[in-house]
Parts: C-alpha cells; sequence; structure tokens
C-alpha cells in the first residue's frame, strides 16, 4: 500500500527542470516527408465514367463547360479534364472496380447518353474522399 502511494507521488511531482532532448539528422525529416509524399500520390488502376470528348477549336472551352455543369449537377463526384490529342475529355468518379463504375453508369446514362465506362489511372487521394456509390444519384433525376 505504502508503494502504491510512493509511486502516486512520483507521477504528481514536477519534473522540477529535466528535460529530454533528442538529436536526429535533418536528412531524416526530409526523408520523412518524401516518403508521406509519395505515399500520397500512388497511382492505383481503376474506373472513371467519360461524360464527354471533342476536338476542334473550342473543345477546350466546350470541356470546361461540361466539367462544370457536371459539378453544379453532382458536387460530390470529383471530374477531370483531360487533353489526349485530338480530344479533350472529361472523366468523372473515382471506381475501384468495373461492377462499381457500371452502376454509376446507369444512373448517369439519363443524363448523359453517349457516356461509358474506361480504365484510368486514380490518386490514392482521391480514393480516399470516395463515398458510397448508389442511391446519391437517384435523387437528382
Amino acid at each position: 500500500m505504502i508503494s502504491f502511494f510512493c509511486f502516486l507521488l512520483l507521477l504528481s511531482s514536477p519534473n522540477s527542470g529535466k528535460s529530454v532532448t533528442f538529436s536526429q539528422d535533418s536528412r531524416v525529416n526530409t526523408l520523412v516527408r518524401k516518403h508521406i509524399e509519395s505515399n500520397q500520390v500512388t497511382p492505383v488502376n481503376g474506373y472513371r465514367i467519360n461524360i464527354f470528348f471533342q476536338s476542334g477549336n473550342h473543345s477546350r472551352t466546350s470541356a470546361m463547360n461540361a466539367q462544370n455543369a457536371f459539378s453544379d449537377r453532382f458536387p460530390n463526384m470529383k471530374s477531370y479534364v483531360s487533353f489526349e490529342e485530338p480530344y479533350f475529355r472529361v472523366n468523372v468518379g473515382n471506381f475501384r472496380t468495373r461492377l462499381e463504375a457500371a452502376a454509376a453508369l446507369q444512373n448517369l446514362k439519363l443524363i448523359y447518353p453517349q457516356a461509358y465506362v474506361i480504365r484510368d489511372v486514380l490518386n490514392v487521394r482521391d480514393l480516399l474522399e470516395i463515398t458510397t456509390v448508389g442511391t446519391d444519384y437517384d435523387d437528382d433525376f
């Protein structure tokens, strides 16, 4: 019993000015930062839905307009504009499986009848922001 009170006394007493100092090579922080950055942008194979592609003089502007219209209608689904010569494309969503993409495609086809599923490389950071796919889109139709 007395040892228990001594233990409590030791825990409650201040450190009386004692401190611990850690010394480490400055390169350790650099390595840790690089490791964190590399894990945040690791590419993962997945699927997206293409809702727009066009080539021509005003295709970039049209792609940006299509992306903005999509984002206004579906604020919870990410959209991406890309250029693969000669087309500007708007791809939406971040799906790990074709089945997930196909489920979302069924809902999007009502507004974008030309939409189709494509294979794409996804970033881990984007995957962490994924919400469940399904009835979220049904309310908008």
